[in-house]
């Protein structure tokens, strides 16, 4: 007769299911790289917000991308940079493409384990042959009753660990999925973000052909025009000269008056339109440290912008300098005596001027002259200094003592630039002209019909009472334009001002001009309007008019240097950048 199984052994068979229910648990946490459910949902919290970081820089991307494309420029720094983040977020999105098919190898295994522990799960719902042979009368010591309930408690137990586990894995599944979903996402926005970019870099690189080619005319005819003007007279290179306003001016120890256009005598009446006269665009403008100081500007500020670096002070700066018809002066008070600033301008472009000055001064390295062929010097000036008048002077003076430009490329500066400087770009608050600091400053040099000989209004006028032009006098100049394109040298050799009391020379007359351009290709009779293009580089390009004789273009520089030959008296364009005023 068998044996009968003790109670105690049947306890120890329910503690050994409960163990395997348990290290079933641990297994499949294991797999899943974690140590709990929690440790789980803290692992994928981490991972969405991987993915999320990097869909943001993949979104910032393309919304920058997407606004460059609407700029009429890009610059290769902006491509650069653009490239830069894409690439980042290239690595970005492999390490997490190459974490993804991790979890997907582990992800293989696991769904075999979750199928095998469903398909275990369906089966327990029936007895096992262990428990049918544990319930047999005659190989246990529990009745139906009790054997019942153990079971019952045997499969909760099971059950719930089961769930648990079936639970977990399936969460890990959904959440590989939806990451695997997203990077697929990223990846092609990525990818599109790259196609813009590419589209970007290639109108780039055409707009880089462009303007080369575009600079390469531009040069091609500064350099046929300058062999032209090489070759006129010595007469005609002195007008050129004259009315182009070589050489520089800076504001000087006075206030200037203000300059207003007068109304024109007659109608149609032309006005040409210099912005700023007498500058070689270089450093800082004096008018414009006055705007910038008006509004709020520190000196450093100032120098900042027109200078492009800042100050120091050299550990063993001068005591002297060698001033010609002086000798050796102390330097501060050379500088007391410095006439190139108005002393009633605000502190910050006082001081400002006095850096520049300085500057200038300590790296002429001999003496140095006291016109504005260098900078203007008044021994009057350092003298009043020193006995206590010009006291804001001798404050900007003063409290930069020893301080210069750190290592600029240039210490130039002169009066009035037009809003355009070399090396600077554009000296604006918003746009210009309106809201060029130089005109906000109030320059009387800013916007100006030039037809004196000088700066002053007292100067010589060639006769003129008026810078206003006639429709005849305009037609006059387009016909020596025809006539200096078409002509040969003897042609351009009449081209010069008909007012010969104060120019000389041997001029077409009008008509006689009107002759030769007539037969050199077309004459002009009227004018309607005048329309001027200026570029991003602070320049007249071109000029057209509408004409008796259609619509005429004309090259700026070419305009510029035929208008100055041509134009009577002392009317002239004084700057590279004008326009012209119709009334």
């Amino acid at each position: 007769m068998p044996k009968r199984q003790p109670v105690h052994k049947l306890l120890l068979l329910a503690v050994n299911i409960a163990v395997f229910s348990f290290a079933l648990h641990n297994i499949v946490l294991a797999k899943t790289s974690c140590t709990s459910e929690e440790d789980c949902a803290n692992q994928i919290a981490k991972k969405t917000g991987q993915l999320a970081d990097l869909s943001k820089k993949v979104d910032s991307v393309t919304s920058t991308i997407g606004s460059l494309a609407n700029q009429t420029s890009l610059t290769q720094g902006q491509i650069d940079a653009l490239e830069t983040d894409i690439t980042e977020a290239e690595k970005e999105l492999a390490i997490i493409n190459k974490n993804l098919e991790d979890r997907r190898i582990q992800l293989h295994d696991k769904i075999s384990l979750r199928n095998s522990i469903i398909r275990g799960y369906a089966k327990n719902s029936t007895m096992s042959d262990l428990e049918l042979f544990l319930t047999s009368e005659t190989q246990t010591d529990l009745n139906g009753f009790g054997l019942s309930a153990m079971n019952y408690i045997f499969n909760k137990k099971l059950n719930a660990q089961t769930l648990s586990v079936i639970d977990l894995l399936n969460k890990e599944i959904s959440q590989y999925e939806s990451d695997k979903k997203e990077a697929e996402g990223l990846k092609k926005s990525l990818e599109e973000s790259q196609k813009k970019l590419l589209s970007l870099k290639a109108t780039l690189e055409q707009q880089k052909k462009d303007n080369q080619k575009r600079l390469a005319d531009l040069q091609s005819q500064q350099k046929d025009l300058q062999g032209q003007i090489d070759k006129l007279s010595a007469q005609q290179q002195k007008i050129i000269s004259e009315k182009a306003g070589a050489g520089t001016s800076s504001v000087g120890d006075y206030e200037t008056p203000s300059y207003k256009l007068p109304d024109p005598p007659f109608s149609p009446a032309f006005a040409a339109m210099s912005y700023g006269a007498y500058s070689h665009y270089n450093g800082m403008s004096q008018y414009g440290a006055k705007g910038r100081a008006d509004a709020g500007k520190s000196y450093k500020d100032i120098l900042k912008f027109y200078y492009k670096t800042g100050t120091t002070k050299p550990g063993s700066f001068p005591s002297k300098i060698s001033v010609k018809g002086y000798g050796d002066l102390d330097f501060q008070y050379y500088l007391y005596g410095i006439a190139e600033m108005p002393t009633n301008w605000p502190i910050e472009a006082l001081k400002a001027q006095a850096i520049a000055a300085r500057t200038y001064a300590y790296k002429s390295g001999k003496p140095i002259c006291i016109t504005e062929s260098c900078q203007v010097f008044s021994k009057s000036k350092a003298d009043s200094v020193e006995s206590g008048k010009y006291p804001t002077w001798k404050k900007a003076v003063d409290d930069t003592e020893d301080e210069i430009l750190d290592n600029p490329s240039t210490s130039q500066y002169s009066s009035t630039t037009g809003g355009y400087i070399n090396n600077v770009g554009w000296d604006v608050t918003g746009n210009w002209p309106n809201d060029a600091y130089e005109k906000k400053a109030g320059s009387p040099w800013f916007y100006k019909a030039w037809y004196t000989q000088g700066y002053s209004s007292s100067s010589s006028t060639c006769g003129r009472s008026t810078p206003w032009m006639k429709q005849s006098e305009m037609a006059d100049i387009l016909n020596a334009i025809v006539v200096w394109q078409n002509g040969d040298s003897d042609d351009k050799s009449h081209i010069s001002p008909v007012t010969t009391g104060c120019w000389g020379g041997d001029p077409y007359s009008n008509d006689e001009m009107a002759k030769r351009a007539d037969e050199l290709g077309t004459k002009y009779s009227s004018i309607s309007n005048v329309d001027v293009n200026v570029t991003n580089n602070g320049q007249t390009s071109s000029i057209t008019f509408s004409t008796d004789k259609g619509t005429f273009t004309v090259n700026g520089d070419v305009f510029k240097t035929v208008f100055n030959l041509r134009a009577p008296g002392y009317v002239s364009l004084r700057s590279r950048l004008y326009d012209f005023i119709r009334k």
